[in-house]
């Protein structure tokens, strides 16, 4: 009789592939390195900074005094570097150092295998699941093929048992995706991220269908929220990205009128119908390379 091998294997293998299609996987990525900043960046520097949060493409650590304050700053560009090998995306473009008087303490939770890891102070391993759990368990799992019957029914074991360790300890779940809330959470980290992901594209798009009103009246008009700064950091990230990339277009020469209009419009603030041509001109032109002249500016010379 051929011997069964009852190892549980990991199941996590899949989660990355889930998180690409769904566009996650860049928040995935950056959460997890706020989990192993010590791995990314070393015992020494570990001990007197962590990973605060995230903006965008920029990381906001915070340290511990001063003295080490100033020497992050002088290792900045290899700690980019280190996060977006680490996440294996060029993602992180900037870090913002702010000062903290302390860590954040480290609470630990027991994984499936008993050991402890960073996250919830629950001992899953200790938990105890009821007669009827375990027998739902095995009929659910009795109709798989026999190849993988026990691993599956050893993965819901442990899952059974994490969530009644959990709950009997008065851990929350997200209340969107399931996922175990951290202290303090209403939504988990990737959620809060999807969400503002959603509401900054919603500015985006009013942004671009009138950039010249500014954020008062976009809120009285009630084409934006007002969720106390969150609007007022999206619509000034917006405005800037949206400034940024016309200025980019207008310096390499490859710009349209309308991409003009545009970044007068966003800079100004004035109605489109106080814009003539000339001023839209001399406002584009000193963000132009000297040596190049726009294609529609060449379309028009021919």
């Amino acid at each position: 009789m051929e011997e069964r091998n009852h190892k549980m294997e990991k199941a996590g293998l899949s989660i990355p592939k889930i998180l690409e299609r769904n566009r996650l996987l860049v928040p995935y990525k950056l959460y997890q390195a706020k989990l192993d900043w010590k791995t990314i960046v070393g015992p020494q520097i570990a001990k007197y900074s962590y990973i605060q949060g995230f903006d965008e493409s920029v990381v906001q650590v915070a340290v511990l005094n001063s003295v080490w304050m100033n020497q992050l700053f002088m290792y900045k560009k290899k700690i980019i570097k280190a996060i977006n090998e680490y996440i294996k995306e060029p993602f992180v473009t900037d870090i913002r150092f702010v000062r903290s008087g302390r860590k954040p303490p480290a609470v630990t939770y027991a994984n499936t295998a008993g050991e402890e890891e960073e996250g919830f102070a629950v001992r899953v391993g200790n938990a105890r699941l009821s007669e009827e759990t375990v027998r739902r368990i095995r009929q659910e799992t009795a109709a798989l093929p026999e190849a993988i019957q026990e691993k599956m029914a050893q993965l819901r074991f442990a899952q059974a048992k994490r969530q009644t360790a959990y709950q009997a300890a008065g851990v929350r779940q997200c209340p969107s995706c399931g996922r175990w809330l951290e202290k303090g959470e209403e939504l988990c980290f990737l959620c809060r991220l999807r969400a503002r992901q959603e509401k900054k594209k919603a500015v985006y798009a009013t942004v671009m269908d009138m950039p010249w009103l500014t954020l008062d009246e976009l809120k009285a008009y009630g084409m934006i929220g007002d969720e106390g700064r969150l609007y007022e950091e999206l619509y000034n990230e917006v405005r800037r990205e949206c400034i940024y990339k016309y200025m980019e277009r207008i310096y390499h020469g490859c710009d349209t009128p309308e991409d003009d209009m545009m970044l007068a419009l966003l800079i100004t603030r004035r109605n489109p119908t106080e814009m003539t041509d000339a001023f839209i001109r001399n406002l584009t032109e000193k963000y132009r390379r000297k040596s190049d002249v726009s294609s529609h500016r060449r379309t028009e010379n021919d």
